[in-house]
Parts: C-alpha cells; sequence; structure tokens
C-alpha cells in the first residue's frame, strides 16, 4: 500500500515543483506555470489569463467577448470595441466608454479639456459634466457649474451646494426629499464653525471636522415612528460615539473600539433580531466578532470550526464538499488568494490533510509520503 502511495505522488507532484491534479482540472510547474480550471498563471504575479481575459502585471490587460474587445497598457495607451471602436494615448488625446466611475470620456492634451457622463439612478439619466484646465473650471448640464477655487456651485440630488474660497465658506440649501434629512440647510466657515439645520437633522461643528455633535431622526425599526440618532465627535478621530437605529458605535482610536450593528430577517412569518458584535483592541490588531476572532496576523477562528489559523505555522478551513483541509506551514497572512495558494504557497507547505466524514488523508514532503487514517 506504502509502495503504491509513493508510485502515485511520483506521478502527479515532484517535490513543491510539479504537481497534476485531474480531479480538478489543475497542474503546476512552480514558480514558472500554473492552471486550474479557467485560470493560467505564468511567474505569477507577472501574467494571468482567465477565459476571454488576460493581464501582464497588473497594468497591461486585454479582454474580449461577443460585444468586442478591449486593450490596455494603463495610463498612457487603450484602444477596444464595445462595440464602437475607441482608443486613447494619454494626455494628449482619447475616448473610452466606461474608465473608472466615468462613462463616455472624451479628452484632449488633458487637463485642458475632458468631458465625461455620470449615472444618476435617482434621476433615472446620465449627467454630463465639461471640464477647462481640471479642476479650475467645469459645467454641468444640471447646471452646475465652477471657478474653483473662487466660487463653485454643484446640483447634488434635490440640493445646491456652494462654495467660496474653498474650503473657507461652504453652504447649502436642500429640498424636501425621501432619503435623507429633509428641507432644510447647512453652512460652514472652515476652521472655525459650521451648523446643519434640516428637518431630520441638527448639527453643530465647533474646529469642523475635530468636534460635532449630530441628532438625527430616522425611521425606526418598524418604519412606523421616528426615532432619533446622535453621534458625537470629541475630539475626532480619537473619540468618536454613535448610537443610531442600524448600529452603536465607541471608537477610541487606536485603542479600542466596539460595534454593534442590527438588522432584521423573517422568522415565522415576523421580524426578529439579528445583532451582530465586533470589538476591535488595538485598532485592527484584535478583532473579536459573535462568530470569529483575530489577532491579525497571528490568529483566526471561527466559532464554527470552518477555518483556522496559527499563523506562521498552521492554516485549516472546510471547504463547499465538506473536507476540512489544513497545511504547515501557513507563511503567507492573507487567507483565500487563490494564485498564491496555485503558485508559491506548496514551497514552504511542508505536510498537508484532509479530513472527510470517515478518514484522514495526510501528505508529507509535497505527496512524497502519504497515508490515511480512518476516524471513529
Amino acid at each position: 500500500m506504502l509502495l503504491g502511495n509513493l508510485l502515485l505522488a511520483a506521478a502527479f507532484q515532484v517535490g513543491p515543483f510539479y504537481q497534476q491534479r485531474p480531479a480538478e482540472d489543475a497542474a503546476a510547474l512552480r514558480p514558472f506555470w500554473s492552471c486550474e480550471g479557467e485560470t493560467t498563471d505564468v511567474l505569477w504575479p507577472l501574467f494571468t489569463s482567465h477565459r476571454d481575459w488576460w493581464r501582464f502585471l497588473f497594468f497591461t490587460h486585454y479582454q474580449s467577448n461577443d460585444k468586442g474587445y478591449q486593450f490596455d497598457l494603463m495610463p498612457f495607451f487603450w484602444c477596444g470595441a464595445s462595440p464602437d471602436p475607441y482608443w486613447g494615448l494619454f494626455p494628449l488625446w482619447g475616448s473610452h466608454p466606461h474608465f473608472l466611475l466615468m462613462h463616455d470620456l472624451d479628452f484632449a492634451l488633458w487637463p485642458v479639456w475632458m468631458r465625461y457622463s455620470m449615472p444618476r439612478p435617482q434621476e433615472k439619466r446620465m449627467m454630463t459634466t465639461n471640464s477647462v484646465l481640471w479642476p479650475f473650471v467645469h459645467w454641468r448640464d444640471d447646471g452646475s457649474w465652477g471657478v474653483w477655487p473662487l466660487y463653485v456651485c454643484n446640483r447634488h440630488r434635490e440640493s445646491w451646494h456652494q462654495t467660496a474660497l474653498w474650503p473657507i465658506v461652504t453652504w447649502a440649501s436642500y429640498e424636501a426629499d425621501r432619503d435623507t434629512a429633509g428641507a432644510g440647510s447647512s453652512w460652514m466657515l472652515w476652521p472655525l464653525f459650521g451648523g446643519v439645520s434640516r428637518e431630520r437633522e441638527d448639527q453643530w461643528l465647533f474646529l469642523p471636522p475635530f468636534f460635532s455633535l449630530a441628532n438625527v431622526w430616522s425611521a425606526s425599526r418598524s418604519e412606523s415612528a421616528m426615532e432619533p440618532e446622535m453621534r458625537l465627535r470629541c475630539p475626532w478621530p480619537f473619540i468618536e460615539f454613535e448610537a443610531t437605529v442600524r448600529r452603536e458605535r465607541l471608537s477610541i482610536w487606536p485603542i479600542y473600539e466596539r460595534v454593534e450593528l442590527k438588522s432584521y430577517g423573517a422568522e415565522d412569518g415576523g421580524l426578529r433580531a439579528q445583532d451582530s458584535r465586533v470589538m476591535r483592541i488595538g485598532w485592527k490588531l484584535v478583532e473579536l466578532y459573535d462568530d470569529e476572532t483575530r489577532v491579525f496576523p497571528f490568529w483566526v477562528s471561527r466559532k464554527d470550526d470552518s477555518y483556522f489559523r496559527l499563523w506562521p505555522f498552521w492554516e485549516s478551513a472546510e471547504g463547499r464538499d465538506g473536507v476540512r483541509r489544513g497545511r504547515f506551514l501557513s507563511l503567507f497572512p492573507i487567507r483565500h488568494v487563490p494564485a498564491v495558494d496555485r503558485n508559491w504557497a506548496k514551497f514552504w507547505t511542508f505536510y498537508e490533510n484532509a479530513r472527510a466524514a470517515d478518514h484522514t488523508d495526510h501528505s508529507l514532503f509535497w505527496g512524497i509520503i502519504r497515508w490515511r487514517t480512518d476516524r471513529d
């Protein structure tokens, strides 16, 4: 039986360098090449391809589908068709149908001239912005315009936001709406004072953004009444306290933070609370969740035993197939990074096991020694 395992290991794995797993449609010649399903890596992160796209050093990217193609050599050159052709040579001239958050981007001698569109979901339309000598002069098709930093007037949903000698003087007027704090106004003389007076919000700011007290009235859990909420910063970012419909939070940065999130789910035709809590110590070095404990990067443990890490020695996780897989060593401190597992993790993984319901398979020194133990 041992000889059979040795022959099987020799056929499918040679140390950490070569591995083939036909059942998972995976193979690797580390660190030069690996393939798993539709993903292929060559000297990752140098080159990666996946079905209809490939990427080189995160700067060069190509993608094709039934709607067209796209090639990027960012940030200097790009071309494509989706379905109409487009191209760009930054900063001389270019167009792009969707770059970052901008749609139908056009520019010439950037930043001399630029035009782009942004979605306005509430209005179910696209808003077009023109800019000359960005970010100094702009105008939009909703009436917004500005000569920054002297004067800017922008429309945002049901409100007008204006600044003069930004950021020294800012003020806004709000119309009645459903989703925010209602009609009213706000102002700020930075860095001294500021205030907000709206139907469902009152706020005072002193030496903004360091000291502020905000009171907001939001829909309650039953949505039949308004509940008061408050936020205190004294001073920000060191001390913050929030008590809202959706969460309660106390932060003494960077020493301590406690957050209680409030949400709801259906149960027996009604509603029940599904609150979750997290406590952080030392900013995010220690995080205590209801279902998980983290001490970055040394310790992660889930209460349902589906994941455990003692860095840099041991890591185990339960897969979708119900099999729990563990390995020693586990040097990479971030979990669930498939590219690292495919191309590099084997070099420091000397022992692995896979625990099924009735047995555990063991692999030592990259499969050179294998054995199985039955579980009672």
